[in-house]
């Protein structure tokens, strides 16, 4: 028996004044129960992928609990800095409709910390792609 994988993407992704990652992800009652889960720890996947048509490097963070993942791909910038500097991303589970209209009370919010470890790929990626960039620029 093949067991069902929940893949959810935020809709929308933002940057609070601290730094920390915010991505606001539509609430279903898998992700609910998979966020309210205390009994079962989330794994946290960095990678680096670069589009080829775009020209520019993404980070890839995949967010792994249960039968549940939450994607996200951050474009080479900010979003970059503050993951290998402050490594916080916090999921809030609110509807489109609640967030255009302000109803943010009754949103279940969960907060991850990457780990040092994490924090170093990503900080050493962002250094790579820098020097590869000048590199690009220089020829």
């Amino acid at each position: 028996m093949k067991v069902e994988e929940h893949i959810y993407q935020p809709y929308d992704v933002r940057m609070s004044e601290e730094e920390e990652i915010i991505a606001i992800v539509e609430p279903d009652s898998y992700i609910k129960e998979m966020i309210s889960n205390e009994e079962t720890c989330w794994e946290i996947d960095v990678d680096v992928d670069y589009d080829e048509e775009e020209h520019e490097p993404y980070l890839m963070v995949t967010l792994h609990k249960d039968n549940g993942q939450i994607f996200m791909a951050f474009p080479y910038g900010e979003a970059w800095d503050a993951l290998s500097e402050k490594g916080v991303i916090s999921i809030v589970l609110l509807t489109q409709f609640d967030l255009d209209h302000g109803n943010t009370s009754d949103a279940i919010t969960i907060t991850l910390e990457l780990d040092p470890f994490l924090k170093g790929y990503i900080a050493g990626a962002s250094r790579m792609w820098e020097a590869i960039s000048e590199e690009i620029e220089e020829e």
